[in-house]
């Protein structure tokens, strides 16, 4: 009862700001978005991290594991939760500090709530902005020392827009801006929401730049089983079944796809960190066979000359 009253009260403060303000999301004039420029060889390993909010902490697992087997990507996609991640990796790919920097990780440190802050969201975007700038060396994508694209929503055209190049901060807030949640990012006279909302497991995109092996994780929850009581739960079931689709068409191009099979964690939650982390470790684990077996197979001498660039000079 007390969920719904506050769902309630949320929906009637976003009808009251939208009677009060007439501010629109007018495209401006629109610039170019800055190109990938990939690497001249084909990836050998490509690691593609879905989205799902804090159970995107189950990538941080799975990166763990195939740390400890020394299986390094080349190329990392991320969306949403997973391109947060996937940067904070790739700009400093030591998997000690990204456990330490975000399995204690609050809600209150990324999420900064405001009801009457704008009509478009609940959520600024100002504490996910200043914690990435934190903790991101790199200010863009060429100083990354993996590379890395990201995907993100055009709000009005519905295209979705692959960000690899240009400004690192400003595409991954757009990245991971959940609609309805976060304000929609302005990037370039367009207005950008998740990447999520087209294609939450970016696989095509790892596909498009010729990785060799392709390594998928899908964090997202399946159908949950609890009766529907109120029209938010209509709303929730409704999310929950495009997210399930589009995951699961996404994904199909995957070699290895990492399925994770979370039920009942909310999507902002910070109570059970530890627990999403030790699911995707457990998960990366049971696949380790398969993983390794196709990477011998597909990738030529990859015992040899499997290290990156970034690992041979750290």
């Amino acid at each position: 009862m007390k969920k719904l009253l506050l769902g309630i009260g949320l929906l009637l403060a976003v009808f009251t700001l939208s009677a009060c303000h007439r501010h629109t999301l007018a495209r401006g004039e629109l610039e170019p978005i800055p190109s990938f420029d990939p690497p001249e060889a084909p990836p050998k390993i490509a690691l593609v991290l879905g989205g799902g909010g804090s159970k995107g902490l189950a990538h941080v697992g799975v990166i763990r594991e195939l740390e400890e087997a020394g299986i390094h990507p080349d190329l990392i996609v991320g969306c949403s939760a997973g391109a947060l991640i996937g940067a904070l990796y790739a700009d400093d790919p030591d998997i000690d500090r990204l456990e330490e920097l975000l399995l204690n990780l609050k809600r209150k440190d990324l999420l900064d709530f405001s009801l009457f802050s704008s009509r478009f969201g609940v959520v600024k975007g100002n504490s996910l902005k200043a914690f990435l700038q934190e903790n991101l060396h790199a200010h863009s994508f060429d100083g990354l020392k993996i590379p890395l694209v990201v995907v993100a929503t055009d709000l009005h055209t519905g295209e979705l827009l692959e960000l690899g190049a240009g400004p690192l901060v400003p595409a991954l807030c757009a990245s991971s801006a959940v609609p309805g949640v976060f304000k929609p990012v302005s990037y370039l006279g367009r207005f950008l929401v998740d990447g999520g909302a087209v294609d939450p497991v970016p696989v095509r995109v790892a596909k498009k730049y010729g990785a060799q092996v392709i390594i998928a994780v899908d964090v997202g929850e399946r159908l949950s089983d609890t009766e529907i009581v109120h029209f938010f739960g209509i709303v929730k079931r409704g999310l929950e079944i495009s997210y399930r689709q589009l995951s699961k068409e996404a994904a199909r191009e995957a070699d290895i796809l990492l399925q994770m099979n979370f039920q009942g964690f909310g999507m902002f939650s910070d109570e059970q960190n530890l627990e999403i982390y030790e699911q995707g470790r457990a998960k990366a684990r049971e696949l380790l066979p398969r993983i390794e077996q196709i990477i011998s197979e597909r990738v030529t001498d990859y015992t040899e000359d499997h290290a990156p660039r970034w690992l041979l000079f750290k």
